[in-house]
C-alpha cells in the first residue's frame, strides 16, 4: 500500500471517529453551541506556554488534543476534520489549535461561542525550534528529509528556506519557505475578536524577558476572557517561575524557550537565506528596524 493511500485512509478512520463523537455530543445538548477558549498557534511559537496559563485560569478545563490544519504525516486536514473535532471537545474546554487564517476557520469557530487567542514568535527562533523538533520527532512527515542531512545547519536552512517538492527524488513532500508559511497565519494579528500574544512578552524573566510585560499580558489575556483577576492574584498565580515549563514536549525536543535562542545556532548562510525571505516580515512584526542584524 502506498505512503499516501495508507495516511489517507487512517485519516478518512480518525475523522470517522470526531463526527461520531460530535453528533453524540449535539444529540446530548440538543445542538447547543459549546463555548471554547481557542489556543492558536504558529507551530513552534510556545503554545503550551499560553496553554499553561489558560488551564490554570478559573473556570476553563484542559482538553488533551490539539486541532491542526495539517496531519503530522503531510496531509493537509479538511474543513470537516477542523469542524468535527472541534465539536467532539467538551464544553467550556481550552482548545490548543494550528489554524492558520481564513474564512472557512472563521466560520467553523464561528459555529461555537468561542474567544480565540494567537501566540506568535521571532520566526528565527522559530525555525530553530522547528528544525530540532523535526529531528527529533519521528512521528512528523518531515523528518526522513532531515535525517538525510549531513548536520542540524543543513537542517535549519530546511527550516528557513523550505523543502521542494521533489527532494530528495521521489519525495511528494514539500515545506513553505518560512514566510510564505507563516503569511497563512498572519491575518490573526488583525482579527477584531482574536487577541494576539507575542511570546517575548509573555515568556517573562525565566525566558530572558521582562516579569512585567508578562504580568500585564496576562491581565489583558483575563480581560479578554473576561475573568476577574486582582494584579495581587495574577502575579501569585502566573508568575513565570510558578509555571513548568518542562511539561511542553516541544520545551523538551525543540529548545528551551528563551528569547534570542537562534543566535546560538545562526551562521552568516542562514542570516542571508532568512532576510531573503523573511527580512522584510521580521520588520513588520517589530522584531528588527533594518536587515543589518
Amino acid at each position: 500500500m502506498s505512503y499516501q493511500l495508507r495516511n489517507v485512509l487512517g485519516l478518512h478512520a480518525r475523522d470517522a471517529v470526531f463526527l461520531t463523537r460530535t453528533l453524540k455530543a449535539k444529540a446530548l445538548s440538543g445542538n447547543r453551541p459549546k463555548n471554547f477558549v481557542i489556543c492558536n498557534s504558529y507551530p513552534k511559537s510556545g503554545t503550551h506556554l499560553l496553554y499553561q496559563i489558560l488551564y490554570s485560569t478559573p473556570g476553563l478545563k484542559r482538553w488533551d488534543d490539539i486541532i491542526s490544519v495539517q496531519a503530522l504525516c503531510g496531509i493537509m486536514n479538511t474543513p470537516n476534520h477542523i469542524r468535527w473535532k472541534l465539536g467532539s471537545a467538551p464544553n467550556q474546554s481550552i482548545v490548543r489549535s494550528h489554524l492558520m487564517h481564513s474564512q472557512e476557520i472563521l466560520d467553523i469557530l464561528g459555529e461555537h461561542h468561542c474567544k480565540p487567542l494567537f501566540i506568535y514568535r521571532d520566526l528565527r527562533d522559530v525555525a530553530v525550534s522547528h528544525a530540532r523538533w523535526v529531528t527529533k520527532e519521528k512521528r512528523i512527515f518531515l523528518h526522513d528529509i532531515y535525517q538525510q542531512q549531513s548536520n542540524f545547519d543543513q537542517q535549519l536552512m530546511n527550516s528557513i528556506v523550505g523543502v521542494p517538492v521533489g527532494s530528495p527524488f521521489g519525495s511528494n513532500l514539500s515545506q513553505p519557505n518560512i514566510a510564505q508559511d507563516f503569511s497563512r497565519w498572519h491575518g490573526w494579528l488583525q482579527d477584531s475578536q482574536t487577541l494576539a500574544v507575542k511570546f517575548e512578552d509573555l515568556v517573562g524573566e525565566r525566558g530572558g524577558g521582562s516579569e512585567d510585560k508578562r504580568l500585564h499580558l496576562i491581565g489583558q489575556i483575563m480581560d479578554h476572557l473576561q475573568v476577574n483577576l486582582s494584579s495581587e492574584e495574577i502575579k501569585a498565580k502566573f508568575g513565570s517561575y510558578a509555571m513548568n515549563p518542562e511539561e511542553s514536549h516541544t520545551f523538551k525536543k525543540g529548545g528551551k524557550g528563551a528569547i534570542g535562542g537562534w543566535q546560538q545556532y545562526f551562521k552568516e548562510d542562514h542570516k542571508a537565506a532568512f532576510k531573503k525571505v523573511a527580512g522584510d516580515l521580521l520588520i513588520e512584526l517589530g522584531y528588527e528596524t533594518g536587515l543589518d542584524w
